[in-house]
């Protein structure tokens, strides 16, 4: 089956991002559901600049993700929904809230480590290599997940590790 995204060119590169992008985040979704993670992939980021910080603010999480002032709001919503984030309020400044892992978020935090690894090794094996240009690094990589999964190869990887 031939992929008409691919015979843009370069016209196509957003939509390939945005499908690859949407593609990944559904992968490690499916990741997490297996290995009994309540996780959203979507909430990586915030979460990490968090565990990375220690104690963050929603301004700190947007210097370093450069997400919209929204998004970094839902995020962390969600992450307190979880119980994986709480916060504290400033006492000088009642806008400002410093947010910190919960204890079930130091605890997911320490249980999605291993898993991290994987998927980073996983994804660095798919994205290694030279190519003339990013629309054929895209290509290949788009390829090697036709071959195989990306939730498969973490997972083969992931379960053999655990043995």
């Amino acid at each position: 089956m031939q992929d008409h995204l691919q015979q843009f060119g370069e016209l196509g590169l957003g939509s390939r991002l945005k499908r690859l992008s949407e593609f990944m985040m559904k992968e490690i979704q499916l990741v997490y559901t297996t290995c009994g993670i309540d996780f959203d992939p979507y909430l990586f980021p915030i979460f990490k600049v968090i565990i990375d910080q220690e104690v963050a603010t929603t301004t700190d999480i947007q210097e370093k993700l450069q997400y919209t002032q929204p998004a970094i709001t839902q995020a962390l919503k969600k992450l307190i929904d979880k119980k994986l984030v709480d916060y504290k309020i400033d006492s000088s400044d009642k806008r400002k809230k410093f947010f910190r892992l919960s204890k079930k978020g130091k605890e997911m935090h320490q249980k999605m480590i291993p898993l991290w690894v994987v998927i980073d090794q996983q994804i660095k094996w798919l994205t290694e290599g030279s190519a003339i240009s990013l629309l054929h690094h895209l290509t290949h990589l788009e390829n090697q997940l036709h071959i195989k999964s990306l939730s498969k190869r973490i997972l083969e990887t992931y379960q053999n590790n655990s043995l």
